[in-house]
Formats: structure tokens, sequence, C-alpha cells
């Protein structure tokens, strides 16, 4: 099975945990709150560099924050596993898009869905 990474698990974070859950996934996730009730339904709770490293996955679902601002940036693309798939439909500021071109260039990005972009 695939391990899907969800990068902030408030309420619609949790209902995608549930989908992805439904599918069989291994689902590992990211938080500065961790929701007890997607550890209920097997999440993990992990560092980003856990995520980056092992998802095939990445969904980001987090609001744009300072802290949180570029979190998808040239630094990351090195530590990502090789052919991830990136769903975007928060806010467009948390990829640094000329960051996601080198990336699906490089092929270390397999791929990205946005609704968003900066």
């Amino acid at each position: 099975g695939k391990t899907v990474g969800v990068m902030g698990t408030g309420k619609i974070g949790q209902i995608l945990c549930q989908i992805i859950t439904g599918f069989g996934a291994n689902l590992l996730a990211y938080d500065v709150f961790e929701n007890d009730d997607v550890k209920k339904m097997g999440g993990k709770y992990v560092s980003q560099d856990e995520i980056w490293k092992n998802c095939d996955v990445i969904f980001l679902m987090m609001p744009l924050l300072p802290a949180t601002k570029h979190t998808i940036n040239e630094k990351v693309l090195s530590k990502l596993k090789k052919g991830v798939l990136l769903i975007n439909t928060s806010r467009g500021g948390l990829i640094d898009t000329p960051a996601l071109v080198k990336g699906i260039l490089s092929g270390v990005i397999g791929g990205g869905g946005l609704d968003v972009y900066e």
C-alpha cells in the first residue's frame, strides 16, 4: 500500500484522513495540534522530515501563516521521496511555485494537484 501524508489535521484534514484510511493507505500526519480522532483511525503523527521521506502522496491542508509560508520550498526538494504526488487544496502560499516547477522538472515531484497557487 501507499503511504499518504496529511499536513494539517483540523476539521477538513480529519475528514480527508477518514477517506484515506478507507482506501487502506498508511496514514502519516503532521500538525502542531495532534487530533485524537485521527490517532483513533490509525493515523500516526510524525515530523515534517518523516512526511517528506516516507510519503508517496502529500496533502497540504494547513492555514497560511508566517510559519507555514513556503512549506514546500527548494530546501525540501532533496528530502522528498522521489516521485511524490503533491496535493494542495489549502493556500497557494504554502508552496514556493518556482521550487514546485523545479521539483517536477527534476522528477523529484511526480505530479501536483493544485486548486490554489501563489
